[in-house]
């Protein structure tokens, strides 16, 4: 399961964190229906890696 800060998603021009699993699946695009922004972040809470949102990609490096 997939955790945020709804605080920061309401702050729609910056990036947000999220937490989850390293078996989740990781949002591309938008997520509770607010777009995902670069540099928004997902920390696996399993492995500790963190990765950051490419949006031009719709991915996670």
């Amino acid at each position: 399961m997939i955790t945020y800060d709804k605080s920061e998603m309401a702050m729609r021009d910056k990036p947000f964190s999220f937490k989850g699993k390293s078996t989740d699946t990781k949002p591309t695009g938008s997520y509770d229906g607010i777009e995902i922004l670069n540099g928004s972040s997902f920390l696996e809470i399993d492995t500790k890696a963190i990765f950051f949102y490419d949006k031009e990609n719709e991915s996670w490096t």
